[in-house]
């Protein structure tokens, strides 16, 4: 009798520790990618195509309407300030800037999943966990200023390793654009170009997949995610006081002094018309000015704070960006 009660007490104490561990591997899927995992991809792959009445240029120097994005290119283009790291990393934003910079933040996970530690502005080129270069506009045009847009054709795409497929790591990806307030003269040199200040630029971040969801995501996560067509308001990290995160609870309280809404561009995985490039400040248009060259920082990086950003996601896969920039049709008298 003795042993039958020990040997049910011993059950109850394993079930609780089972219920204790399944508890414990829900709550650390919704947390960022393990602390120690990054996202090896064979190639990233990225391309900037620009319509008609726009020419686009990596150094202000060699100008065209389409460029391959890729290390070797960005190297060779001169003075261009460009970060192209082996592996990306997830890190957040909600568009604020400093000194033309996108502040992207990244810190560590706790053991539990549950919180985000030690978050902090991630600056150190040797340390690079997204995408970023610099990105020139020529616009020759009859108007004082034209809205930027993304044109048709704008797109990301996760190519398949060994036959896997939605992992998660499709909706994760986000794009920005830092378009600097200052403008140099279409006839100005290389170095004129390339020194445009920053002045008060606008950020727009494009959000493809805005509304996809793994059914993992789905399952585990149904008070916020009730289907695989769920349009989540992604939060992102903001600076407060010195820059410093320290121990906030990720992606769960919007009222967190370190969270704010991540406005962006929502679309689908491809642009199906020309979208136009609003700031994330929800209320201001992203403008070309009339004959003039305008700089602008492009970024583009795995957002921790999405919900279908889960270590499962990482798998070795390549990514595809292909970047279309383009302005309204000029209206023609009488058409």
């Amino acid at each position: 009798m003795r042993r039958s009660r020990s040997n049910r007490r011993r059950l109850k104490s394993l079930f609780i520790m089972l219920i204790l561990t399944a508890m414990l591997m829900v709550t650390s899927t919704y947390a960022w990618f393990s602390a120690n995992k990054e996202v090896a991809l064979e190639g990233i792959n990225a391309k900037v195509v620009a319509a008609e009445g726009l020419q686009i240029s990596l150094d202000g120097e060699a100008w065209s309407s389409k460029i391959t994005i890729n290390k070797e290119n960005l190297a060779a283009a001169v003075s261009n300030n460009y970060k192209w790291p082996d592996a990306l990393v997830p890190v957040s934003t909600v568009g604020e800037t400093a000194s033309g910079n996108m502040n992207m933040f990244y810190g560590d996970v706790s053991a539990d999943g549950s919180e985000l530690t030690n978050a902090a502005i991630e600056s150190d080129a040797d340390t690079t966990k997204y995408i970023v270069f610099d990105l020139y506009f020529k616009n020759s045009s009859s108007k004082p200023t034209d809205d930027l847009q993304l044109n048709v054709g704008t797109k990301v795409a996760i190519n398949a390793v060994d036959g896997k497929q939605g992992t998660g790591l499709e909706n994760c990806v986000r794009s920005s654009i830092v378009l600097y307030e200052n403008t140099a003269l279409m006839t100005d040199d290389g170095a004129t170009i390339r020194a445009i200040a920053a002045g008060t630029p606008l950020v727009s971040i494009w959000e493809p997949n805005y509304n996809k969801h793994i059914a993992e995501v789905v399952k585990n996560d149904n008070d916020r995610i009730p289907s695989a067509d769920t349009d989540f308001t992604t939060l992102g990290l903001k600076s407060v006081g010195d820059g410093t995160v320290t121990g906030i609870n990720v992606a769960t309280d919007p009222s967190n002094e370190f969270l704010g809404e991540q406005t962006t561009i929502k679309t689908d995985a491809t642009v199906g018309t020309a979208t136009n490039m609003t700031a994330v400040d929800g209320s201001t248009q992203l403008k070309l000015k009339q004959n003039s060259v305008m700089k602008a920082r492009i970024y583009i990086w795995l957002e921790g704070q999405d919900p279908d950003c889960i270590d499962t996601a990482s798998t070795g896969k390549s990514i595809d960006i292909v970047l279309g920039f383009t302005k309204p049709a000029v209206t023609q008298p009488g058409g």
